[in-house]
């Protein structure tokens, strides 16, 4: 028995210390290795991957290239160089190349496109935010439109009430070409997550009041905020899976609200979702017995 047990137990073992090393939730477009060789004429360089396999990328003038967080030229990586590619893959010819960076300036700029981000404000131009991060102040554009929200002192700002040297946090938005748009800019962080979770199509926290008569609901969010939300004649109320009334939402209660805009842009809700305990429990392992005391051998009078 113990036999056929032991290359089950071998097979378990290797995978939970292979399993440190995965990272699922990176970019299956994303990928590190050596530079292998850089082909100007063809528009293409060839990246070679711990295995040994050889991939050519088609360079683009959307090609991000950075180095030590700068915007650089290609000429500035050489054959043997440990680069970080991100790519899109193509059913005709090598992939197209969206970024090329080291290490370092991989990392800082995966980190600012998806973390809200302290920054100095070098200069807010009709379309765009410069601004400089970190001790290096290196330079950061974000795309700003009319959904941009600005925050300042808790109230609503425009680009105007912000000044070049000012730190503000901004809230980002990958945009398709490896660009950042700022979605939220507010000079203080608890007002930048407000401003992050109302750019959302979903909303948590705890309900505060709500009236059925007047189809309003009054919700205290994960983020600190207070929002008062028309309920729309349609919304539906789930709860253990089920449809339940609209009057089975009670003050108190951990909900989660579906939201849409109308042609006006005014947001209302479309479904509530009530969380209850059953669904908030999290599963722990039983704990374990503790092993049987061995008991004393009596002495032999």
């Amino acid at each position: 028995m113990r036999a056929r047990l032991l290359p089950a137990v071998l097979l378990l073992a290797a995978a939970l210390l292979r399993a440190p090393a995965q990272t699922p939730t990176a970019s299956p477009n994303v990928r590190t290795g050596t530079l292998a060789a850089i082909d100007k004429e063809a528009a293409t360089l060839t990246v070679k991957t711990r295995t040994g396999a050889e991939t050519p990328y088609r360079i683009t003038e959307k090609t991000r290239i950075l180095r030590e967080k700068k915007t650089a030229a290609l000429d500035a990586f050489k054959p043997g160089d440990a680069v970080v590619v991100r790519f899109r893959k193509s059913s005709v010819g090598p992939p197209t190349l969206y970024d090329l960076a080291d290490k370092q300036s991989w990392e800082w700029l995966s980190r600012i496109r998806r973390e809200t981000t302290q920054v100095a404000i070098r200069e807010i131009t009709e379309d765009y935010l410069q601004a400089a991060e970190g001790t290096d102040q290196a330079a950061i554009e974000y795309r700003i439109t009319g959904k941009t929200a600005w925050s300042r002192e808790g109230r609503p700002a425009s680009p105007g009430d912000f000044k070049a040297g000012e730190r503000v946090h901004v809230v980002p938005r990958l945009l398709p070409g490896g660009g950042l748009m700022a979605v939220a800019v507010s000079d203080t962080p608890d007002s930048a997550a407000k401003l992050k979770e109302r750019s959302k199509a979903y909303v948590s926290g705890s309900v505060k009041a709500i009236s059925v008569e007047r189809r309003e609901l009054s919700l205290h969010t994960l983020a600190g905020d207070s929002r008062d939300l028309p309920i729309a004649s349609d919304c539906v109320v789930r709860r253990d899976s089920r449809d339940v009334p609209l009057s089975a939402v009670k003050p108190g209660q951990s909900v989660t609200v579906r939201l849409a805009r109308n042609e006006e842009g005014e947001q209302s809700a479309t479904r509530i979702t009530i969380k209850t305990r059953r669904e908030s429990r999290r599963r722990s392992p039983a704990p374990a017995k503790p092993a049987p005391v061995p008991k004393k051998p009596q002495a032999v009078r």
